[in-house]
């Protein structure tokens, strides 16, 4: 090809680039592409437009001919990026390692480095790489923000923060970062300050919908209140999408609950969990169906008989039951003793359980062994106290995997009203994609229905395994109750413990706020409030005979 048609041929791309038409770049034969072999700007503009239109195996094949002829920091960068988006983790990190080696000042070759790591949970290196970004390129903010990410996911607040305020510091108009404080300072029980930051995420981008969300739930909402009166203008703008939708509704639910219209808080709240169900991929029969495969595999197994303590740097306490039955101020009591670390909701034994593969194997013993050297391999490294609590209300599905993995562990499962464990799951907007069923009254109804049918599964199954703690009689009775838990966990009573609204650990649950408050005795009888609303509910909850 003469120069003039290589000189037009490059032009042709640059302006195809400008304008998008990233499809028509992709389409390039390679006999063009391989003419820009010494062109990195080219070469860059035809990747990512590979990349753009998903023809990962085109970017690559193109970047690993270009390699043999050039190998340079940056094309084993672009490597890197390419490898990434097709989740061949393992070789992106060596491209990028490739890279920094050519070019040990490559900050960003560093942070994409540390992205690749997060994902395979190599939290260490990350964090070191993210420093090593840092360190190469002090203005480079989305380093520091990658890192904080992490900070806060590893429970590293203050340093999260500090890395939050940095990113501000170089871009006071990062709205995240601003909501993002204010998330850590409400799960460290800074109410006053957390709403600060989220009032200064609100002024800066008025349509941006979590601070909203996260501000409605620190505080009553009155008439007067300028957050809620943004919300009643947004939610009837013509211009948004169903995410923002989504998270609008529920911020103004919470806010018409607060001042007691219920007509307008209910309209939202089913409005938000009909657009939340409809984005998710949930089947209630699936939902179903695990239920009954976890009672088919431990319906004919005893117990282990192994003795696995002497082997356990620290002794998991599980606390379990139906999300929004009190799991969260059981922990804060039992996490109030000097001898007990409070973890929250680990997702541990779940991805524990998943890697052992249990479905497709029937040796007890060898899945056993897998869970317990997996789980605690995670959570020894979270403390140096004698006790953990996890508090994840969804391993009430994996007692029977407990009770033969940890058998010096202990199980407290939380009971509580049927309708007061279903509305307020209702009405809570979870995160986690696994509380599809709360989204759908009749779906939150026979979720409990196959929760109580399993407990009553695991209690004969294995009789005094659990510790039943009923939540009414908890608070009614506290004082008696409190000692009567430690007791039944074998921990020496320390005089602190009734005071659990003063223990300052980190807490992230959506019981953030009435965990650092005292016993507030009638929450079970909310529910009652809006009977009129949740006839759907309570009809399935009477016609299966249960008590409420």
């Amino acid at each position: 090809m003469g120069n003039r048609n290589f000189v037009i041929e490059k032009q042709n791309i640059i302006n195809l680039f400008n304008q998008n038409k990233f499809s028509k770049i992709s389409k390039i034969s390679s006999k063009i592409r391989n003419l820009f072999e010494n062109h990195p700007d080219i070469i860059k503009m035809i990747v990512m437009s590979d990349l753009n239109t998903k023809n990962f195996i085109k970017a690559e094949q193109l970047l690993r001919k270009v390699l043999t002829l050039n190998n340079t920091d940056e094309y084993n960068y672009i490597l890197g990026n390419t490898l990434k988006f097709q989740n061949k983790y393992e070789e992106a990190i060596e491209a990028y390692k490739k890279s920094i080696s050519l070019n040990n000042n490559f900050s960003e070759a560093y942070n994409n480095l540390a992205n690749v790591q997060k994902k395979t949970e190599s939290f260490d290196d990350a964090l070191l790489n993210y420093k090593n970004a840092i360190r190469t390129n002090q203005n480079n903010l989305e380093a520091y923000y990658n890192l904080a990410n992490l900070l806060k996911s590893l429970k590293k607040y203050d340093e999260a923060n500090e890395n939050y305020k940095k990113v501000i510091s170089l871009n006071p108009k990062f709205t995240d970062a601003y909501n993002n404080i204010g998330t850590i300072y409400s799960i460290l029980g800074k109410f006053d300050d957390a709403k600060k930051y989220y009032i200064k995420s609100i002024e800066i981008n008025k349509y941006f919908a979590e601070p909203y969300k996260n501000y409605v739930q620190l505080c009553k909402t009155n008439e007067n209140d300028k957050v809620f009166n943004n919300l009643k203008e947004i939610v009837n703008e013509e211009n948004l999408d169903d995410e923002q939708k989504e998270v609008f509704f529920y911020s103004i639910s919470k806010a018409y609950f607060d001042i007691e219209n219920n007509n307008l808080a209910f309209k939202y709240l089913n409005s938000a969990n009909k657009l939340k169900l409809n984005k998710l991929n949930y089947s209630f029969n699936k939902e179903k169906k695990e239920f009954k495969k976890i009672k088919e595999f431990f319906l004919n197994k005893e117990l282990l008989n192994s003795d696995s303590s002497k082997e356990n740097k620290v002794k998991p306490i599980f606390i379990l039951g139906m999300p929004r039955s009190g799991t969260s101020l059981i922990e804060q009591i039992i996490s109030n003793h000097t001898e007990v670390h409070g973890a929250g909701e680990l997702d541990s034994l779940p991805i524990s359980v998943k890697k052992s593969d249990w479905i497709n194997s029937n040796d007890l013993e060898k899945i056993s062994k897998k869970i317990r050297n997996e789980y605690l391999d995670r959570v020894s490294l979270m403390t140096k106290k004698k006790y953990i609590t996890d508090k994840l209300p969804g391993n009430f599905k994996r007692i029977g995997f407990i009770l033969n993995a940890f058998p010096d562990s202990k199980i407290i499962h939380l009971q509580r009203n049927p309708m007061a464990i279903c509305w307020s799951n209702y009405k809570s907007n979870f995160n986690s994609i696994g509380m599809g069923f709360t989204l759908n009254q009749e779906y939150t109804a026979e979720y409990y229905l196959l929760y109580r049918d399993l407990m009553k599964f695991w209690n004969e199954r294995y009789p005094k395994k659990i510790i039943n703690v009923n939540y009414e009689i908890f608070v009614e009775n506290f004082e008696i109750e409190v000692k009567a838990l430690f007791t039944k966990l074998n921990l020496n009573w320390e005089n602190q413990l009734y005071d659990f609204h003063k223990n300052e650990r980190p807490v992230e649950t959506a019981s953030l706020m009435q965990v650092r408050n005292k016993i507030y005795k009638k929450s079970s009888e909310q529910w009652k409030n809006y009977k009129k609303y949740l006839t759907s509910m309570s009809n399935i909850l009477s016609a299966n005979n249960i008590e409420f």
